[in-house]
């Protein structure tokens, strides 16, 4: 049998340096370790955890929902085991009214279905022509229902992720304000942008850089969104000039960075198992050569310091001297921020998405598991 010339290096370094090895080699690294992670809840103690009190009665109506939705039952299945994306709205928006609760839990189970299709083990991972198409469906669809002329009828063969996202977003609009609306437009926008861009990271030749990752996490991750829709949640909508405000814009990005470390820790042992390298914590493992348990360490102290930033953030926001509804808003829409990053801390220790909750102990440590299944 001839060689397979595609193994065959003209040198020991040229091997060392090719994409396939610096994969190989990280997973090799990793393999079997354990790391304890401590509650990531105590890493942000001012900002406490609630949850609305209606979750029993929005999941029986999330159960009439979904199979009107046009996803594989497989997947459907899947994700109302091990998500409960209830919860996580529950928990996101703890004063919702019911009735919005519902709409709310509707966008987070699209958003998974959604991003799932693209993400590694989707439909699309590998298929970046299919990917821009996805993207190009789902900009048209944001456009449609939260632009000038709105429209909430689905094109003729629409996937099912965009045709079931028109009246999620039909109802969504209905309780928002023309410049809530506006921002929710463009976020979407850029949430739908950068997971493109994430696809296209993952195909690359070498892993990224941890920092170019966070950034590009940071700038897309689809949480901006959920932000907005606490004004849709809460009802009121804050001014421009308050959501512009160099302080809010900082809270609202270091929330942002905080959701995206954390995530990245909690989601460690789920991305490892389907080979998503695209973690910070295994990136810095890879780039700086450190053990998986001095990386998570790492990610730690980052969560540790854009905590005590965004607090500090907090003293320079524009307070109204005389009108104290505004300050209401601007507290709310800062608790709002605060919740994307407690919340999805919180909901990832109380379902089973990223690890078994028999990892968890009652001090709500996790020992992550970098083993196959």
């Amino acid at each position: 049998m001839a060689p397979d010339v595609d193994r065959i290096w003209s040198s020991p370094s040229e091997a060392a340096t090719s994409p396939s090895y610096e994969r190989k080699n990280l997973i090799k690294r990793a393999l079997d370790q354990k790391v304890l992670v401590p509650n990531i809840l105590s890493l942000m103690p001012a900002w406490p955890s609630e949850v609305q009190p209606d979750i029993d009665e929005i999941n029986k109506e999330v159960d009439e929902w979904l199979p009107t939705v046009n996803v594989a039952e497989d997947k459907k299945a899947k994700h109302r085991a091990r998500g409960n994306y209830t919860l996580l709205a529950a928990i996101y928006y703890p004063h919702c009214k019911k009735d919005k609760m519902l709409t709310l839990a509707k966008f987070l189970y699209w958003i998974f279905f959604w991003d799932d299709e693209i993400d590694t083990g989707g439909e699309l991972t590998e298929d970046k022509e299919g990917t821009l198409q996805c993207c190009e469906e789902t900009n048209r669809c944001i456009d449609d229902c939260l632009g000038p002329h709105p429209n909430y009828t689905p094109p003729p063969n629409s996937r099912g992720t965009v045709e079931m996202f028109y009246p999620i977003l039909r109802d969504l609009r209905a309780g928002l304000g023309p410049a809530s609306t506006e921002r929710l437009r463009l976020e979407l926008h850029d949430y739908v942008n950068g997971v493109g861009r994430q696809q296209q990271v993952r195909q690359g030749d070498h892993l990224p850089d941890p920092w170019y990752h966070f950034q590009i996490r940071s700038d897309d991750v689809g949480v901006i969104p959920s932000i907005t829709q606490n004004e849709y949640a809460m009802e009121f909508e804050l001014p421009d000039y308050v959501r512009k405000h160099e302080a809010m814009e900082f809270i609202v990005q270091e929330c942002t960075k905080l959701t995206v470390l954390l995530n990245d820790v909690l989601s460690l042992q789920k991305e490892f198992r389907v080979s998503q390298l695209e973690n910070i914590v295994l990136l810095f493992m890879n780039k700086d050569n450190i053990s998986v348990h001095s990386a998570v360490d790492k990610v730690l102290d980052l969560i540790r310091k854009h905590y005590a930033i965004c607090v500090a953030a907090e003293e320079r926001l524009p307070w109204s001297e005389d009108d104290e509804k505004l300050n209401e808003d601007i507290r709310e829409y800062v608790r709002g921020c605060q919740r994307l990053a407690t919340g999805t801390a919180y909901w990832s220790y109380s379902c089973e998405r990223y690890f078994k909750q028999s990892q968890v102990n009652d001090k709500w440590e996790v020992l992550l598991d970098l083993s196959h299944e």
